[in-house]
């Protein structure tokens, strides 16, 4: 007879365990003055720069801007030693017309750029105005609440609302510690990191999917076991599963993280943090959620 993990005892431990790191991130998030926010969200100027001298890199412009705070990718072949080069508006205003001073900015980073590169060409620049950035943020807002709400029908039509529910339960608290813990680490909210949350999005909801179907196909086996006990035990079918899935994941992601160097750093910290989270909702969460759930409703 195999042996069951009682994985829900502890259920009450990783309630308070959410609710402290979420306490935490946001305390730190405030103290470090609010969420940063790329340029796509926030506004700015985008260039994009072919360097004759073959030596240019993302480090040398990097230095050689730092006073601008840039954010610097190599695109295209190697040989064309081509980069986007982006920096964020000094201030926001309500609508998209470019200040005195943005403009002043803008002509002594091309100075600063000509002078230090001989032969530099500035191939593109556009300029993205705040109400841009404000609208890109309102739309990445509507994307999340809309795919909550179809994960949620879909939950409903292929399981059953309590398994919705669950599942809805866990898929918040994951979504919204990743953001606390964007604002806690400093990582830029940009169209990646927006990407990386939809990542985490599906993959906490395909991972909880399996175990609740684990736990249907249980149910529907005839035995003495009262719920708790048919999910301890469904808990623990999956454990292997649950922990080789989450590994190789992270080793994928790992190596984004320490070899897809400072543009992919953020977009693979977020997915880092999220799998984790991810793993451990699913396990200490969602099932207890859709265990209270059972009983609200039997009562």
């Amino acid at each position: 007879m195999e042996r069951t993990i009682d994985f829900l005892k502890y259920k009450y431990i990783a309630f308070v365990f959410s609710f402290i790191l979420l306490c935490v991130f946001i305390i730190g998030t405030v103290a470090r003055g609010g969420m940063v926010y790329g340029i796509d969200f926030a506004g700015g100027t985008k260039i994009i720069a072919a360097f004759k001298d073959p030596s240019v890199n993302e480090g040398a412009i990097r230095e050689a801007l730092s006073a601008y705070s840039p954010t610097v990718q190599q695109i295209g072949e190697a040989e064309k030693n081509e980069y986007i080069i982006t920096f964020k508006l000094i201030t926001s205003g309500e609508d998209d017309t470019v200040s005195g001073a943005e403009l002043e900015k803008q002509s002594r980073i091309k100075a600063d750029l000509n002078s230090k590169f001989p032969g530099m060409v500035i191939e593109s620049e556009e300029n993205v105005g705040p109400a841009i950035g404000a609208f890109l943020k309102k739309s990445a807002i509507k994307l999340f609440l809309i795919a909550l709400i179809l994960m949620t029908l879909y939950l409903t039509f292929r399981f059953e609302f309590k398994y919705s529910m669950g599942t809805m339960g866990a898929l918040v608290h994951d979504v919204t510690l990743c953001l606390a813990f964007c604002g806690f680490a400093g990582v830029e909210i940009s169209i990646p990191v927006v990407a990386a949350l939809l990542t985490i999005f599906g993959y906490s909801v395909n991972d909880t999917i399996v175990i609740f179907d684990r736990i249907r196909e249980n149910t529907q086996v005839k035995s003495r076991e009262i719920f708790s006990e048919v999910v301890n035990k469904s808990l623990t079918q999956s454990l292997s599963r649950t922990l080789l899935t989450s590994l190789t994941t992270l080793f994928a992601v790992m190596s984004l993280y320490l070899l897809g160097g400072d543009v992919l750093n953020d977009f693979a910290l977020v997915l880092l943090f999220g799998i984790f989270i991810g793993t451990y909702s699913t396990v200490y969460l969602a099932s207890p959620i859709l265990i209270g759930w059972e009983k609200l409703k039997s009562r």
